[in-house]
């Protein structure tokens, strides 16, 4: 089944060419920073916790946690990262990190994250180093365009844990 979402992938004009900018999926986000989150929780909560999760999986350093939040916080008054599908990706670009670094959220209930009719499932954290905004916006839009495949939405949506959705990011990697 995985193969025929490639396809489709392919015929849509995803870009499987790997340039000098290619930013692997597994890259950014680590086995170790995908959060199940709580039942009952909200934009900042979430937005908490994967900031939070990467802090303590040393990924970002923990006296800069308190105002990457609320840069996402801003970020997002300036419009919501919740494309609908279920699926968020918020992201900051900020001089406190080197490396590109995410963090995902996944909630089996769901949760009112942005402006979107339908609760957010998924939430695909992402940091970026404040000089890199051409790799900032190519990795975003990779994100973007494996969110509007209706069957590779399905699956991620109904990923249950940690390492179906690391799993997942694995062989999307494989392929693109």
């Amino acid at each position: 089944m995985f193969n025929s979402d490639v396809d489709s992938l392919t015929d849509s004009g995803f870009n499987e060419t790997q340039e000098s900018s290619y930013l692997p999926f597994t890259s950014v986000f680590k086995p170790n920073c995908i959060e199940l989150l709580p039942r009952a929780c909200g934009r900042s909560t979430v937005l908490s916790l994967l900031v939070e999760r990467l802090a303590r999986e040393e990924r970002i350093a923990r006296e800069h946690a308190e105002e990457i939040v609320r840069g996402l916080l801003v970020r997002e008054i300036h419009g919501s990262t919740a494309i609908g599908k279920g699926i968020a990706f918020p992201h900051l670009r900020t001089p406190y990190v080197n490396n590109f670094v995410g963090a995902i959220g996944i909630s089996a209930v769901g949760f009112q994250f942005g402006e979107t009719v339908e609760p957010t499932r998924l939430v695909f954290l992402t940091l970026s180093p404040w000089d890199s905004r051409e790799m900032h916006t190519e990795f975003l839009g990779r994100l973007m365009t494996l969110s509007q495949n209706r069957m590779m939405n399905f699956q991620l949506l109904h990923t249950t844990n940690e390492k179906e959705v690391y799993d997942y990011l694995v062989e999307l990697d494989r392929h693109f």
